[in-house]
This record gives C-alpha cells, sequence and structure tokens, in this order.
C-alpha cells in the first residue's frame, strides 16, 4: 500500500473525465482569483447546466471534485458554498488488491430482503455515477455476524450496472461480495475503488431494523467500485457506531531530496 500527498492543482484534476474538466477548472480559477470568494454561492445547478450545455450528471462531478478538495460545500436548501480559495493537502490512499474489503465480509452474512431493477433519478445518479434513466439491480439487505441470530452489522444497499447483473449467485443470504461475483461472471477486474465514511444518525424504521434506540449515532459508508472510470457497483452501509469501527494505518513514503 503506498500513500501520496496531493495538493496540487493539476494532479487533483488528472483523472477528471473530459467533458466535465474545464468546468472544474473554471470554477477553481474563479476561486483562485476572487471571482466567486469565500462564502459566496456558485452559481446553481441548472445555470451551469444551461451555460456549459453539460448534463446535470457532469455538473455534478465538477462540483464533486471541488468538494472532495475541500474548497466548496454542498447543504441542501442552500447551495452550494465557496470555503476555501485553495485545495485542502490531503493523502490519496492506493491499495494493490482488494483483499482488505474482502475481509471485511467474511464471517458475515447479507440477508437479501429487496430485489429489483431501477432507474437512476435526480435523486440518485450521483451516488451512482451515472445518467439519469440508466437501470441498475437494487439489492437491500441486513447484513449479520455468523450467527443469524446475532445483533445486525448493517443495513446494505447494493447496486449494480444492469449490463452486469446476470449473477447466478445471487440468493436469499450472501456469503460473498458481489463485486466478486461480477469480476468472475464477466471477467473484468475492480481497478479502483471509492470510499467515503460519513457520520449518520439512525433512525425510525432503520433503528428498528438495526435494534437501536431511535436517534443513535452510526456511521454510513459508500463504496464504488470501477472498471477503468465506469462505475459497476455502488454499495451504501449503515452501521451503529456501537458495533462498528473502522481503522486505517496510512505508510507514508519518503521523499528523496
Amino acid at each position: 500500500m503506498t500513500v501520496i500527498q496531493n495538493d496540487g492543482f493539476e494532479a487533483a484534476l488528472a483523472t477528471t473525465q473530459p467533458r466535465h474538466v474545464d468546468l472544474a477548472r473554471t470554477l477553481m480559477q474563479d476561486i483562485r482569483d476572487g471571482t466567486l470568494r469565500v462564502g459566496e454561492l456558485l452559481p446553481t445547478e441548472a445555470e451551469l447546466c444551461a451555460t456549459w450545455n453539460l448534463s446535470r450528471y457532469a455538473v455534478r462531478q465538477a462540483v464533486l471534485k471541488l468538494c472532495n478538495l475541500g474548497m466548496i460545500s454542498r447543504q441542501a436548501g442552500v447551495g452550494t458554498k465557496v470555503i476555501a480559495d485553495r485545495p485542502q493537502s490531503r493523502y490519496v490512499q492506493s491499495m494493490d488488491t482488494l483483499n482488505d474489503l474482502v475481509r471485511y465480509a467474511q464471517g458475515t452474512t447479507l440477508q437479501v430482503s429487496a430485489r429489483k431493477t431501477i432507474l437512476a433519478d435526480d435523486t440518485n445518479a450521483a451516488l451512482l455515477r451515472s445518467a439519469v434513466g440508466t437501470k441498475w439491480l437494487h439489492l437491500a439487505g441486513v447484513r449479520r455476524g455468523g450467527d443469524a441470530a446475532t445483533e445486525p452489522i448493517a443495513l446494505v444497499d447494493i447496486y449494480v450496472d444492469k449490463a452486469f447483473s446476470q449473477l447466478p449467485g445471487l440468493a436469499r443470504t450472501l456469503d460473498t461480495p458481489v463485486y466478486t461475483m461480477v469480476e468472475e461472471q464477466y471477467g473484468v477486474r475492480m481497478t479502483r475503488v471509492e470510499q467515503e465514511v460519513q457520520g449518520y444518525l439512525i433512525e425510525g424504521e432503520q433503528a428498528h431494523a438495526l435494534q437501536v434506540k431511535s436517534g443513535s449515532a452510526g456511521l454510513r459508508i459508500i463504496r464504488t467500485y470501477f472498471v477503468r472510470d465506469k462505475a459497476i457497483v455502488v454499495t451504501t452501509g449503515i452501521h451503529p457506531a456501537s458495533r462498528f469501527s473502522y481503522s486505517t494505518t496510512f505508510q507514508l513514503t519518503q521523499t528523496v531530496g
């Protein structure tokens, strides 16, 4: 495992897809030179779509890049606000294999309670990294330990690109990660995984399903599995904080000279 420190503008956008790279670069430059000042709101998504003749998905991807750099922040009902005029220094973690993610699922089972085909809409297209109207297989269920009688570990939602969703091994109970089933069935290899860990408040039906008090603290983990630049599998898991911890070790490389 290697860790790369990345705080340059050009390096930050090196992996951005061409159709929205120009928008991301322009917004960054506007923030740098004060055209968009800290505390101001960016133009709305609709305005950016019209001005740049881009789809909502492309605009969201450009905005997401700046969010990841710590330059802007999105808030529902308010808009997207500039919070810094420079990217914040960050570390990028890379893995040679996905063994760590496989180990997470070892000794657990996913009890699937729902399975259906959905269309990406305005609400979930950004999560699925896809255009509105694309088809996905959606699985929902509860992950438990080896003993089905134990307390649930997480509420899980899995989305699989429809073109890769014919998986003979799918059953009511799964003990194999779905992304490995996709790799084996279609002869592909996941080349990148993006992971986001969020603080989460577990309430209502979710609290009941996880057997915790409504209002309990939790973690929401989103993992997106890519084959090159295409998102193939997206998983979300909601974990009670009292039953889950996440630990990462970063090995920093030495710079010569």
